[in-house]
């Protein structure tokens, strides 16, 4: 054989090399594709879809210029008089408050506070047109169970960052592998670093088919579920609608009235015992629902514009819903308070999010917000409470749930099989009593494995 009879045609060569391109091409785009999508131990069960089911590594990165701004508001605060011994009986206590902007401004790191809330896995998905923000952290032991958490306001994720890692690596935290949990913690519409609605409706009904959905896209077809303020209501509704998903319901005390029969559900609903379960002081600690159900955009323009105002109006509530002995500094750190505060600021989701009040009285045309959008509703799904005897407020009101009755009224709309009255404790309970907390969603969740 001669080289010149193996010479190929100018033809083909260029076939070749036009062959060797495209296969390039492809193999980086597939490269890049693979690199893009979440690790199969970040998003357990599921795998990332195309278009508008995609789920998104999310990271949270606030620009310096959010932080400068932040930080010379701060410098320019504008602050009203108060009395001497007005203490927190006309609002958030004016010395507390000035003390705290003092370090929020001088001393709190965000940028800390940023860092440790990236340690956990975070994700973003579209669902009902907006991207949704969450938490996915799986347990490193593949029974273990699904378990949703859910929050309120003026609450966010922080609310169980104490938790995530006895709930997915119990036994480094001195507890037992098959109490493992893979965690699934989003943020409602209007919320942290999910999208703001652009529409009206987004009530606790349509959240709860937001959370279902968010569930079967990440694969999980047998889940519990968490939910504390807004979240037990909300989780409340997840049970109603997803029955045959559900292992069971944990909830942060179980109120209870009467269900009406489905032959008589356009009656109205008798009225609970005064004396059961009786949890708030109307007169004085509903007027922030009022503002917020009936005119919450007017409230809204000075919690977009204002840091102080901000954490005045959040602090007012974590202050009268905690149990303390009146320093709120023996519960929470500053910044944990701080924290929790930042989230609703750098998002700008004060407005947004009070709208849920708005959102929840005009979806039934009720005064109070209610865990049941139909009157002859009932929970089947097995139920325990766990009840914080400071869970709404202070003012010599707590909560009691250790009696016949109390659990009588629960029942009437859960199907109870754990009911708890904590020693101690408030409206955050994973937050404020997380060891107490733990121990009885545990002991609950056992038995429904």
């Amino acid at each position: 054989m001669t080289l010149q009879k193996h010479k190929s045609k100018p033809g083909s060569v260029l076939r070749r090399v036009l062959a060797g391109v495209v296969m390039w091409a492809c193999l980086a785009l597939v490269q890049t594709a693979h690199a893009q999508r979440p690790s199969s131990r970040a998003t357990g069960p599921t795998r990332t879809t195309a278009g508008t089911e995609a789920i998104v590594p999310f990271r949270i990165q606030i620009a310096d210029a959010v932080l400068r701004d932040l930080k010379q508001r701060l410098s320019q605060a504008r602050f009203p008089d108060q009395f001497p011994d007005a203490g927190w009986d006309y609002g958030t206590n004016l010395p507390y408050l000035k003390s705290l902007v003092d370090y929020w401004r001088d001393k709190y790191d965000w940028r800390t506070q940023e860092k440790r809330l990236n340690e956990f896995d975070q994700f973003k998905t579209n669902i009902d047109g907006l991207e949704i923000y969450f938490i996915h952290q799986r347990s490193k032991n593949p029974a273990a169970m699904p378990l949703l958490l859910l929050n309120g306001w003026p609450s966010s994720i922080v609310e169980y960052t104490k938790v995530v890692g006895p709930l997915t690596d119990p036994v480094a935290y001195g507890g037992r592998a098959e109490d493992s949990f893979h965690v699934v913690i989003p943020s409602m519409p209007g919320f942290g670093f999910s999208d703001k609605p652009r529409e009206r409706g987004y009530n606790p009904e349509r959240i709860a088919g937001i959370w279902v959905k968010l569930m079967a896209r990440l694969g999980y077809t047998h889940y519990g579920a968490h939910g504390s303020d807004w979240g037990s209501g909300i989780a409340t509704r997840v049970a109603l609608n997803d029955a045959a998903h559900m292992a069971g319901l944990h909830l942060a005390g179980c109120g209870g009235a009467p269900a009406v029969p489905a032959a008589n559900a356009n009656q109205a609903v008798p009225p609970a015992v005064a004396d059961r379960n009786s949890a708030v002081n109307a007169a004085h600690n509903l007027g922030y629902q009022e503002i917020q159900s009936t005119k919450p955009q007017t409230l809204g323009q000075g919690l977009s514009d204002s840091p102080v105002g901000l954490a005045s109006w959040i602090l007012e509530k974590w202050y009268g819903w905690s149990d303390h002995d009146g320093d709120l500094e023996k519960v929470f750190t500053r910044d944990e308070l701080l924290t929790n505060i930042m989230i609703y600021w750098v998002t700008n989701t004060g407005t947004s999010s009070a709208r849920i009040y708005y959102e929840s009285r005009h979806m039934l045309g009720g005064l109070a917000p209610t865990p049941f959008p139909r009157p002859e509703g009932r929970v089947s799904v097995p139920t325990g409470c766990g009840a914080f005897p400071s869970q709404y407020d202070r003012r010599g009101a707590r909560v009691n749930t250790a009696t016949a009755g109390a659990r009588q009224d629960a029942e009437t709309r859960y199907n109870i099989v754990r009911f708890t009255t904590m020693p101690r404790g408030g409206h955050f309970p994973a937050f404020e009593q997380p060891t107490l907390w733990l121990d009885d969603v545990r002991a609950f969740f056992r038995e429904r494995r």
